[in-house]
């Protein structure tokens, strides 16, 4: 599973890298998402996202977290951590 945040600072460009990342896993924060994909689908979204940021002023981070990590998540409040979900990438 991978755990990928995101800090963009044009709307518009915003809205195109949540689109994106809406096709690869689920929000769980406004610009954070889990995400349960191979190398290949990794690869492929940091493809798709290079083509729309700017990277003199925006940033994507990919956090990769095993199975012990993903059993240590610790969620105070709503929410649950997300199961490997079958996504179709569009």
């Amino acid at each position: 599973m991978f755990l990928i945040c995101f800090d963009i600072h044009d709307a518009r460009r915003l809205r195109n890298v949540a689109r994106q990342m809406e096709n690869f896993g689920v929000r769980v924060q406004r610009s954070v998402f889990e995400c349960h994909l191979n190398r290949k689908e990794l690869l492929e979204l940091q493809k798709r996202l290079a083509i729309v940021i700017n990277e003199e002023e925006d940033k994507v981070r990919y956090y990769s977290l095993c199975e012990k990590d993903k059993n240590a998540i610790l969620i105070d409040g709503v929410g649950r951590v997300t199961t490997d979900v079958n996504f179709v990438l569009v």
